[in-house]
């Protein structure tokens, strides 16, 4: 795909077993779009309301950093070594980020540009362009 030259850290939600929480698995992903900012609409009183859209394409032939797509299913039932998902309710980052221990609200101190995956478009079967559509706010 054209205009795929960008890096995000996709972070996928995993159940703690230990506390019931959440944890969020990392995946570098080199190779995508990333178009995002702020939307200016009304609000229930008629009063300005300012909100973040993202709108996210990971080309299949990206690079994820030796790991493999998993469906969400399968993701969950694996212990997620080596495999990455596409969900909502993940986190999206613009640019690099590794390690463990990353919160949502780390996540938005650390990067400008984050989001949390609000819908994803399978667009594989697509005749050219194979890629998926993430959106967000």
């Amino acid at each position: 795909m054209k205009g795929c030259e960008e890096t995000i850290t996709l972070f996928n939600a995993r159940r703690d077993g230990d506390t019931g929480g959440h944890v969020y698995v990392p995946t570098v992903i080199v190779g995508c779009s990333w178009h995002g900012g702020q939307r200016v609409g009304l609000d229930a009183r008629g009063g300005l309301a300012v909100a973040d859209e993202y709108v996210v394409r990971i080309p299949v032939d990206a690079d994820f950093g030796g790991k493999a797509y998993a469906d969400p299913i399968a993701w969950r039932q694996s212990d997620g070594e080596g495999r990455f998902t596409i969900q909502g309710g993940d986190l999206a980052a613009h640019g690099a980020f590794e390690g463990e221990d990353w919160t949502p609200a780390r996540l938005r101190v650390a990067s400008a540009e984050c989001f949390t995956v609000m819908g994803v478009t399978d667009n594989r079967r697509a005749p050219r362009g194979k890629h998926w559509k993430l959106t967000g706010a």
